[in-house]
């Protein structure tokens, strides 16, 4: 290739660099502006019927109504949300497929696994924190206790002669016991990894477990059943559907956050303009009264919502209390 007399091929490249930048700035103001033009989909990385696929419907249905466009939902499970968030992660960043994100691929893999196939802090970009989901603390009733003081008590008395489930190791309801067993000076009580949390309930169902820790949405039907007796709720208060249940902190455990937070994370390069306007049509769908009254009045959602740049600090914020619990819990690297 041949240059015009003073033209350097350094001052050319340059040239091409500045105008590629300029197109792409020039673009994603475009892009955000005619989003979505198709359907978006998103990621659940668990199977149909836990807590996350019951919020990323939620998500999917009010966004949707907003939009005015398709959303579609894709469940993608397995090794503890990890194959949805590779899939995603190989996607291109164009705002048209987002996983459904929790505490494991948000912030808590990173420091169970020994080694993931992406990186949770460099291969995705923050979208919107979308809410929290209460969980609460269930037990048997073969148990015969119906309070945080009882169980506790019972527990230090003749622990080793119970067990807890969860949906496997350094997953939230399995650290948040171990939690919740140092914060009370310490009882014992075997842990049962299953495969997921719709084993962990079956397995509370059939009587194989005398306790777990599971979301408020799982767990209500067979708590009106009388299959799973509540012992405490996650959160600043009462979950809307069972008001009578009292919470951590009024029973003296005001430190510890048993509920999961929920998020969208897209591939990494998507520009900010999308995100942004992702985040402005979660808020505007969360806003809708009809999306209030069957998710947020009804199941007790806190809804946030937040801009990526929120986001983004709330993930640097727990990724630090993560590693912490993760640590109490000495489930370092152990998968």
């Amino acid at each position: 290739m041949t240059f015009e007399a003073g033209i350097s091929r350094r001052s050319l490249l340059r040239s091409l660099a500045g105008g590629a930048a300029a197109t792409a700035l020039a673009t994603a103001p475009a892009l955000a502006e005619d989003y979505p033009a198709k359907p978006v989909t998103l990621v659940v990385p668990y199977g149909p019927g836990g807590a996350t696929d019951t919020v990323g419907r939620a998500v999917a249905d009010g966004l949707a109504k907003y939009w005015k466009k398709s959303v579609i939902v894709e469940n993608k499970a397995g090794a503890g949300s990890n194959i949805g968030a590779e899939y995603v992660v190989h996607q291109k960043p164009n705002g048209y497929t987002m996983l459904v994100a929790t505490d494991p691929a948000l912030f808590l893999n990173e420091f169970v696994y020994k080694e993931l196939p992406f990186s949770p802090e460099k291969d995705f970009e923050p979208v919107t924190h979308l809410m929290n989901v209460h969980s609460i603390l269930v037990v048997s009733p073969s148990l015969k206790v119906n309070n945080l003081k009882d169980f506790i008590a019972k527990m230090k008395a003749e622990g080793s002669k119970y067990n807890y489930g969860s949906p496997g190791v350094g997953d939230g309801s399995h650290l948040g016991m171990e939690w919740l067993k140092n914060e009370a000076g310490g009882f014992e009580m075997t842990h049962i990894p299953y495969t997921g949390m719709g084993p962990a309930v079956q397995g509370m169902l059939s009587r194989d477990l005398h306790a777990l820790i599971v979301s408020v949405v799982t767990a209500k039907q067979h708590i009106d059943s009388g299959k799973m007796i509540p012992i405490a709720v996650s959160g600043k208060k009462r979950a809307p559907g069972l008001p009578d249940v009292p919470t951590f902190a009024e029973q003296g455990f005001p430190q510890i956050r048993l509920g999961f937070a929920v998020g969208l994370l897209a591939p990494k390069g998507t520009p900010l303009e999308l995100r942004e306007q992702v985040a402005k049509g979660a808020n505007a769908a969360f806003s809708d009264p009809e999306f209030q009254k069957k998710y947020v009045d009804t199941l007790g959602y806190e809804v946030i919502a937040s801009t990526p740049q929120e986001f983004a600090a709330f993930i640097k914020t727990e990724r630090e209390n993560a590693r912490r619990v993760v640590k109490l819990a000495g489930a370092e690297k152990l998968q």
